[in-house]
């Protein structure tokens, strides 16, 4: 049985992956494999904690704050 607080973590991922599949009109398959190939994914995961208290747009400018030092 998975753990309530990773199953919360995954999920806390995957409505980042929506979030920045809707803000940036991309394809919800392409933010996924850019989240893991960048680390994003990794990143949310780490900083859970933090990061889901925060509003829907507080996430996604962390989330472009990431990308800018984490170039592919």
């Amino acid at each position: 049985m998975t753990d309530p607080k990773q199953l919360a973590k995954l999920e806390f991922a995957s409505f980042c992956i929506e979030q920045y599949k809707v803000a940036t009109n991309r394809h919800g398959r392409d933010v996924e494999q850019m989240f893991q190939q960048r680390g994003v994914i990794a990143f949310l995961l780490e900083h859970y904690e933090v990061l889901h208290t925060q509003g829907e747009q507080a996430i996604l400018n962390e989330i472009d704050e990431y990308l800018k030092h984490h170039q592919a």
